[in-house]
């Protein structure tokens, strides 16, 4: 029976166009997919464009993103629009992975224990372009659809949620959907295999197939949470909800962190190897507890009154937790300078801190429930890919930046040619590190040439045909102002139980000098990570006598035995106990069985 008021052509319409709409995001999948396989092969034959970085790079960004950005523009706004969008962000990112490239070093070092290093050129774009880089296209992607469905500038808080949500939800669904079909594929290639027949596993593992089939699958599953938002609303109203009632949990901690810190101080903190980062993490996670619980604003969608409570005490918390992140920054920039981490962190800081004053002062001020954090949103989304955008340039390149801090003190005589990591240039500073080694390698002070020389001819791949200066170049010794001894950097570790700088090229690490057995001749304690080596001379060179048992992560101890704060303790035996910041540690000369507690702050 035909309901009143049916229009069968109308109906019809809506179908075609769907099926055309399915067809059009399967066909963008198939040629993701080809163009991605295409690009495999160059790298895997070294043929162009894998050749040509400051092609090559852009091509795979643009390869990756513009066909998923299309697939989600087309079933938000009219063709011609999304087709416009789509050109300016492919630009844009496509600008992003050649300057990417561009700052990078020329060439692409690696190399395993035993094995040459193979040197090609840098193509792949940095793991931080990636991240961020997708995030930025995240939050674009959200402003510009969101709108166009307003038909103006800044959207309606609503519609921007809506469409930020639903964009969330639909990627994580699409995530999932690849990952079960992938399981699903491994499945039936095992039962195949039950009664021996291989094909099909043979197939799935065909590159050609794997990529393709991955492509088209993405595209296919982000077609069909577009095409059910009811799949999509059901699952980021469960998720909302849930994460909603996490608020007054992470408050709570976080509270009691705060009001604890009066009484134990911020020494604790610096103790931490990573305080900067664990304190954003949470001031992030309490922000998006509170966007969860805050939702699009409207007053159906106001949470109980227990929580709206928790989301004002969480407001207030983000302030103490950024500045306290930002105090602890600013601590290791003024004893070590700029690096290309701690620039990343001070832009990420940048962003927290005004998302930290703009939620404090929603919570404080009178009237509607937290009413200005839709436009601080709003303009903290255009702070971040603006941040973004500049981080892969020249213009605040965090690369040319923490390259021109660390020479600069190396100039000023903060810090030694000695103590100088030179390597650091090569290995982190791209194409401004290069160019600073080229000049510092024709400096007048004879430690800084060499050095300099050292990190530009470096490769990674065993120590073959090295000289004792360039290992003693990668050697940290203490007490501070002591000397490697000469048959140290002459030793033939390559007979020896050793790894790390020892045998391999681009490694830094410590060595401690130390009396352990009490007959006058010092051992070396070699520190390579967690790992600490005793290290003898014999008759015919150095030999490992044993290993001092550190606790894994317990910076602390490790920190203290290169300060030279420990005694040695003698035991009822040959080789002497060391006590390092109160803990106690034998030398173990058989596999390692158990190891110590990390001393508590």
């Amino acid at each position: 029976m035909v309901p009143p008021g049916f229009d069968a052509g109308r109906y019809m319409e809506t179908v075609f166009q769907g099926q055309k709409l399915f067809l059009t995001r399967l066909s963008l999948g198939l040629a993701q997919g080809l163009i991605l396989y295409l690009l495999y092969r160059a790298v895997d034959a070294k043929v162009w464009p894998a050749t040509q970085g400051l092609l090559f790079a852009p091509l795979l960004l643009v390869s990756l993103a513009t066909p998923i950005g299309l697939t989600l523009a087309l079933g938000a706004m009219p063709y011609r629009k999304a087709l416009v969008w789509c050109a300016i962000a492919s630009a844009v990112l496509a600008l992003l992975g050649f300057f990417d490239n561009w700052m990078s070093w020329p060439l692409w070092q690696s190399g395993e224990f035993g094995y040459a290093a193979d040197e090609r050129p840098q193509i792949v774009p940095s793991p931080q372009l990636f991240v961020f880089g997708g995030g930025a296209l995240f939050i674009a992607h959200a402003l510009v659809t969101s709108g166009l469905g307003n038909r103006r500038f800044m959207a309606s808080y609503s519609t921007l949620f809506n469409v930020a949500w639903k964009l969330a939800v639909q990627l994580a669904l699409a995530a999932f959907f690849v990952g079960a079909f992938w399981l699903l594929l491994w499945l039936g290639a095992g039962l195949f295999n039950l009664i021996k027949l291989g094909f099909f596993q043979e197939l799935i593992k065909k590159d050609w197939f794997a990529i393709s089939v991955s492509a088209v699958a993405t595209a296919g599953a982000l077609h069909l949470t577009d095409v059910r938002p009811s799949l999509v609303e059901g699952a980021r109203t469960l998720l909302l909800t849930l994460l909603s009632w996490l608020l007054p949990v992470i408050t709570l901690i976080v509270t009691g962190f705060v009001i604890s810190l009066p009484f134990t101080g911020l020494e604790p903190l610096w103790g931490f190897g990573h305080a900067t980062a664990l304190l954003l993490v949470a001031s992030a996670a309490l922000l998006i507890l509170i966007n969860a619980a805050y939702q699009d604003g409207s007053a159906e969608h106001r949470p109980p009154t227990v929580i709206c409570h928790a989301a004002r005490l969480a407001a207030l918390l983000t302030v103490p937790l950024t500045l306290i992140a930002a105090y602890a920054l600013y601590l290791r920039v003024n004893q070590y300078g700029w690096t290309v981490d701690r620039i990343t962190v001070a832009a990420i800081l940048v962003v927290a801190l005004s998302y930290a004053g703009g939620y404090a002062h929603a919570a404080v001020i009178k009237g509607e429930w937290l009413a200005s954090i839709p436009r601080w949103n709003f303009a903290v989304s255009l702070l971040a890919v603006a941040l973004i955008v500049l981080l892969f340039t020249p213009i605040a390149s965090p690369q040319r930046i923490a390259v021109n801090d660390q020479v600069a003190r190396l100039r000023s005589g903060a810090v030694s040619a000695q103590k100088f990591d030179f390597l650091y240039l090569r290995e982190h500073g791209g194409r401004y590190g290069r160019r600073a080694l080229q000049t510092l390698a024709q400096d007048r002070n004879a430690a800084v040439k060499r050095r300099a020389r050292n990190a530009l001819e470096y490769r990674f791949g065993p120590r073959r045909g090295s000289t004792p200066q360039m290992l003693e170049d990668q050697i940290a010794v203490y007490p501070q102002g002591e000397r490697i001894p000469a048959s140290f950097l002459r030793n033939d570790w390559s007979k020896e139980d050793a790894w790390g700088c020892l045998t391999q090229f681009g490694v830094r690490c410590d060595l401690v000098l130390m009396d352990l057995d009490g007959d006058g001749a010092r051992e070396a304690i070699w520190i390579q990570a967690f790992a600490a080596r005793v290290f003898r001379e014999a008759e015919g060179g150095w030999r490992a006598m044993g290993n001092f048992t550190i606790p894994r992560n317990c910076g602390k101890m490790m920190d203290a035995l290169r300060r030279g704060n420990y005694r040695v303790v003698p035991p009822q035996r040959r080789w002497n106990d060391l006590e390092i910041a109160g803990v106690r540690v034998a030398m173990i000369e058989r596999a390692q069985t158990s190891e110590p507690a990390c001393p508590k702050p």
